[in-house]
């Protein structure tokens, strides 16, 4: 896939000024910079909810995106299954349970955001993108803000091994600030600085 010649515009910064750059079309693919520089908004842009002022994304058409927010997006008055059962088609619900359980939350599937910790609250925001991405398997483009944001260090190395797993063959994007959990769990980290956000190193761990 390819960002081509991309100018991007946001809440009046300029995320981006003519960003061209190739990419897999398989594998775990890791935005790293520093906060504020525009990879939440890049991100935005890959799946469409935000519009480039110039330029296009090649190589995502047709493809629908699980995403995992830096926020957790939970509705209150639903339970975790149902929160994650929002996104599934009526005959697979069951996709809901599996995941909670996969992530550790056997057992709370049927409490509501408010008696979860937000750690909890996080893996069910996961586990929502993660069965949409398995119901919608070979589909599915990945994109995870800051996933890992809030959990303890034993419960993100758990979480990461759920991740790392389950996505698996697909094209996935995965912004931290973590250099380390950047190289456990990405194919290809692009560096940048910014903004405009400006490419300066890309490292590529499949060789």
């Amino acid at each position: 896939m390819k960002l081509e010649h991309l100018t991007v515009n946001y809440d009046g910064l300029t995320v981006a000024q003519d960003l061209t750059l190739e990419l897999p079309d398989r594998g775990m693919i890791c935005f790293f910079a520093p906060s504020g520089t525009g990879k939440t908004t890049l991100l935005n842009v890959l799946c469409g909810l935000h519009k480039p002022q110039s330029g296009q994304v090649l190589g995502l058409e047709g493809k629908r995106f699980a995403f995992v927010f830096q926020e957790d997006r939970l509705i209150p008055e639903l339970s975790a299954r149902d929160n994650v059962g929002l996104v599934l088609d009526k005959n697979r619900q069951e996709l809901a349970e599996t995941f909670l359980a996969r992530l550790g939350l056997g057992g709370w599937e049927k409490a509501y955001p408010d008696e979860l910790s937000g750690g909890m609250q996080r893996r069910v925001a996961i586990a929502r993108a993660l069965a949409y991405g398995e119901q919608h398997r070979g589909e599915v483009v990945y994109l995870f803000d800051e996933p890992l944001k809030g959990l303890d260090e034993q419960t993100a190395g758990e979480v990461l091994e759920v991740i790392r797993t389950q996505t698996a063959g697909s094209l996935s994007f995965f912004i931290t600030h973590d250099r380390e959990e950047a190289q456990r769990l990405s194919d290809v980290i692009v560096c940048f600085a910014g903004p405009p956000l400006q490419v300066t190193q890309v490292i590529d761990n499949r060789k």
